[in-house]
């Protein structure tokens, strides 16, 4: 948050410290859009999702709407809408293909229409299909534990060779990567 603001409430130019200005008291919007913004995150890929955690539960505790049951209108409002906007954006950043999404934004990277394009490329849908057509013919509990971890694996490799192509710029590389990222994503959710 930006150190000097105008207040929403006493309207005077003010320090604000944890999102509160400190004439009045009275909690502040957040102005950064931007999920990394929002918790003073780097702009990379990969992220200590520890960190990421702490801030998360640092911001609900100063908006969540609970703590403002007494307050006036507005502060309830600006809660509300505060506490949801800190939702959505730890919900982006903790899923790996949202986080690439808004890292390629950021960088101004024109993102292309990726259900079309995985269409393209003949070995990933074949990739694809030999591993979905795994996933049904699964029979024992350790079948399914044994494809999990060959899916985990795939996607800690695809992880870090996004970061190293969003680290040197490599953008279209980076999506294209995000494509099979996204279905190996799929996958696992499906098997849970």
């Amino acid at each position: 948050m930006r150190p000097n603001q105008t207040c929403w409430y006493c309207q005077k130019e003010t320090e604000v410290i944890n999102f509160q200005c400190q004439t009045c008291n009275k909690i502040q919007k957040i102005k950064e859009a931007n999920p990394y913004d929002i918790f003073g995150t780097e702009k990379t890929f990969t992220l200590n999702f520890d960190d990421l955690e702490e801030k998360y539960l640092k911001l609900q505790s100063i908006f969540h709407p609970d703590k403002f049951v007494n307050a006036d209108s507005n502060q309830k409002q600006i809660s509300i809408a505060e506490s949801a906007k800190i939702n959505n954006a730890y919900n982006v950043l903790m899923n790996n293909v949202d986080r690439l999404k808004v890292l390629l934004d950021f960088y101004g990277f024109k993102q292309d229409d990726k259900e079309g394009k995985s269409f393209k490329d003949p070995d990933l849908l074949e990739e694809i299909m030999d591993l979905q057509s795994k996933c049904m013919s699964i029979e024992h509990e350790n079948e399914k534990q044994k494809i999990k971890n060959e899916i985990k694996l795939q996607i800690g490799s695809l992880e870090n060779e996004i970061e190293k192509n969003i680290k040197e710029k490599v953008f279209s590389k980076a999506q294209d990567l995000s494509i099979k990222l996204s279905y190996l994503e799929k996958i696992r959710k499906d098997l849970k």
